[in-house]
Formats: structure tokens, C-alpha cells, sequence
């Protein structure tokens, strides 16, 4: 399911809580609400990743990640608060490309030890605290949930349909 939410009104969500990658000055400001078990968050990865990867180093756009903690994923907080070299977008990327084999894992010991995970990040907590309380705020039933310079969009889009939103917006 993929849907975009146009509206008279662009939300203004707050950069302070999340995990930021390239330059906050840039023109187009993508914010994502997302967890690293969730399969569409993985559908989505694989069909943008390289293009947003290329657009935040070559400094079109600036991306920060909102870590939403559900239950029903039993290893995403595991990662998100022990990973190390989360302020480097390679370790998103590391993570997504490698889903196929760690969200099959049977453990949390099995996934401690594939990513190498160490002690809990107490700042990753606490963020999560607060990307909670944005998350109920903006009403984020689903993610996928991004927004591009405050247009929401939700679900996994394609490789072409992303370039044409950003497109739309230079």
C-alpha cells in the first residue's frame, strides 16, 4: 500500500530528535518515520536507497531518520540503541541490505552478535522517547511514514516515483 497525503498545509517536524545525514541546509529535507524490521521500511530502502544515498552526499538533500519502536518487532530496538556508526548513512544501508538475513535470525543473541552489538546508547532511548510522542502528534498509524520538506508520504514508492518527488519540489 502506497499513498501520498497532499494538503494546503505542510507539517514543520521537529529535526531535533532523530538521526541526521547530510547537510541540514540543504534544500529538501526528507524526515522518515521508520523501523529497520519493518518490511515495507526494507521495500522502501531497496527501492531508494542508492538514489538518496547519491542526493544527501552530493548535498541535495538532507535526510534524518525517526526510529519508531513497535513490539511486534522483536530486534529493531536492539539495533537501533546498540549499533555503532549510526551518524554514518552506510550503517542504514548496512542494516537494510543485510534484513534478509537478520530478521529471519530465531534470537536476540543471534542478531547481538551478527551486528557486533554492544551497550545501549542511553541517547537513542531517550530519542526514541520523544519520536514516540511525534509519532502519536502527527498521527503515524504506518510506516514508511516520510515526509519530503513537510509533505507526507506513506508506504513503499518506487526508485521513479521518489526521483519525481523530489523533482517536484526543486
Amino acid at each position: 500500500m502506497i499513498y501520498s497525503i497532499y494538503s494546503n498545509t505542510k507539517e514543520k517536524i521537529d529535526t531535533e530528535y532523530g538521526i541526521g545525514y547530510g547537510n541540514p541546509n540543504a534544500k529538501i529535507k526528507m524526515i522518515e518515520y521508520m523501523s529497520f524490521q519493518c518490511i515495507d521500511c526494507f521495500e522502501l530502502h531497496e527501492n531508494i536507497g542508492d538514489t538518496l544515498t547519491k542526493k544527501i552526499k552530493n548535498g541535495e538533500v538532507y535526510y534524518m531518520v525517526k526510529h519508531v519502536d513497535f513490539e511486534k518487532f522483536k530486534y529493531d530496538d536492539v539495533i537501533f540503541n546498540r549499533i555503532d556508526n549510526l551518524d554514518k548513512i552506510e550503517t542504514i544501508d548496512y542494516v537494510m541490505d543485510n534484513y534478509n538475513t537478520w530478521s529471519k535470525m530465531k534470537n536476540v543473541e543471534d542478531v547481538k552478535k551478527f551486528f557486533d552489538l554492544k551497550d545501549v546508547k542511553k541517547d537513542r532511548v531517550e530519542m526514541q522517547k520523544y519520536i514516540s510522542k511525534e509519532k502519536d502528534k502527527y498521527k503515524i498509524d504506518f510506516i514508511p511514514t516520510f515526509y519530503l520538506n513537510g509533505e507526507k508520504h506513506v508506504g513503499a514508492f518506487t526508485d521513479k516515483e521518489f526521483k519525481q518527488m523530489i523533482n517536484d519540489i526543486k
